[in-house]
């Protein structure tokens, strides 16, 4: 059996639990790039470091929302547009909040739309499924491959 023909590691485990577990530590990246930074929150007599948390929950919640949504089929679409549309009711905060504005609202969509690529990219990986329901048109295709490939190397009768 080929690299190509190979099963992807996790084609049985159920595909909203996959996108749910990788969701939850892709949701803790962007941290370790930009914040939130609970300062900025402070400044405006909120308190910050209780603030930031609907930014992590809403990151965390971008593998859910890739599970359990269909559209669009494809995952390198569904990913960045569940992570932008889970994100953006936070990031109107952010560009309300004048310590922050609009490169806030920036970095935080697109570590969203990031988050979300790449929770959809590793299920698809892990399952060879675009989206829960899905029958692994990936695994089929490689299946495909791998039937093709025995059958031109069978001896054909003259």
């Amino acid at each position: 059996m080929s690299a190509s023909a190979r099963r992807p590691l996790l084609a049985h485990a159920p595909y909203l639990a996959v996108c749910i577990a990788l969701g939850i530590v892709a949701g803790w990246l962007p941290m370790l790039l930009h914040g939130p930074i609970p300062e900025k929150f402070d400044v405006l007599y909120i308190e910050g470091r209780i603030a930031i948390w609907g930014y992590y929950v809403a990151r965390m919640a971008i593998g859910y929302w890739v599970g359990v949504s269909r559209f669009p089929s494809r995952w390198y679409l569904r990913g960045p547009l569940c992570g932008v549309l889970v994100v953006l009711p936070l990031t109107l905060i952010s560009l309300a909040m004048p310590g922050c504005g609009f490169p806030c609202m920036r970095a935080n969509l697109g570590s969203a739309a990031l988050v979300g690529f790449l929770v959809a990219g590793a299920a698809w990986l892990l399952t060879g499924k675009h989206y829960a329901g899905d029958d692994g048109a990936r695994s089929q295709a490689t299946a495909a491959a791998s039937t093709q490939s025995s059958a031109n190397a069978s001896p054909t009768s003259p």
